[in-house]
């Protein structure tokens, strides 16, 4: 039965989408998992980092990507199909890998933003806009794989609600300073009333927290050790009504050496190993404690 995960944070550069293609890399090639990563961020960093951009403008200009899903929408057209959309085999591993596959996004997103908006203000009287997405991707496509990762925007809006709304848990990923983690009481509040909202629509509905990832752990950093142990001690940065810190993940990703290199599709690496280098631990550690975590 498939696990599907949405990665969530208000701010960009927290390293959520690198996690969440990271995770995706070592789930397949480490633990012999099959994944789809599902790409909703305008921005499309996941799904350059999972294909290059020749492949990227096929499926673009052939209606191949979210973008047009949520075209359709608006302009009650039928061009989307999400078994042709998807793309079977992705990463720069060893020439891909055949269990991560991808459901592409578009910067040609933003172009619809205004109309997106509109749904945004008016989706508590439109049931039908927030279930778009699982229109698509159905639970029994959704059981074909072993987990869905989705990359949400730096938002709580109506696309972000699109994934949330599939979700059986989500995660945080956070840096461990002041700016990063000052916000993490007001998310919690509004992902607490994204899920009432959507429990109107769905009385079973069930969003599980799966906890915070750090990233970018600085070793010799006296500012990001304060920090992690403030949210180790299950203590805000911000003056807040909200006490509860989500459970963190204990294994920590570290700012090394090759961290700048992941990011780059062009480079071909052989193994999974090489491509990440001195945070391969890292990865693969929290690759262990995520599975044990959905397994609970």
């Amino acid at each position: 039965m498939g696990k599907v995960i949405s990665f969530i944070n208000l701010k960009g550069g927290v390293g959520k989408t690198t996690t969440t293609v990271a995770l995706a890399e070592f789930l397949t090639y480490e633990f012999k998992k099959k994944v789809l990563v599902v790409d909703l961020d305008p921005q499309t960093n996941a799904t350059i980092l999972l294909i290059n951009q020749d492949v990227w403008k096929k499926a673009n200009k052939n209606n191949r990507t979210i973008h047009q899903m949520f075209f359709d929408e608006f302009n009650k057209t039928k061009a989307f199909n999400i078994q042709t959309s998807i793309i079977m085999k992705t990463s720069n591993i060893a020439g891909g890998n055949a269990n991560l596959h991808l459901l592409p996004s578009s910067l040609d997103l933003i172009d619809l933003s205004d109309r997106i908006s509109e749904l945004d203000v008016n989706h508590e009287t439109n049931s039908n806009s927030i279930p778009i997405l699982s229109n698509h991707l159905t639970k029994e496509l959704i059981n074909t794989y072993d987990y869905v990762l989705i990359d949400c925007p730096p938002n709580l809006g109506f696309i972000t609600l699109n994934g949330i709304y599939i979700s059986d848990y989500y995660v945080i990923p956070v840096i461990p300073d002041i700016l990063s983690t000052y916000g993490i009481p007001q998310m919690l509040n509004k992902i607490e009333f994204s899920k009432r909202k959507i429990k109107r629509l769905k009385s079973s509905y069930n969003l599980l927290e799966l906890g915070l990832i750090v990233n970018k752990m600085i070793k010799n950093s006296g500012l990001h050790k304060t920090t992690l142990e403030t949210l180790q001690n299950g203590q805000h940065l911000s003056k807040s009504d909200l006490s509860y810190v989500p459970t963190l993940f204990t294994s920590i990703i570290y700012q090394r050496d090759s961290s700048c290199r992941i990011a780059d599709f062009e480079m071909k690496p052989n193994t999974i190993k090489q491509k990440y280098s001195t945070n391969y631990i890292d990865y693969k550690n929290l690759a262990a404690e995520f599975i044990n975590r959905t397994n609970e």
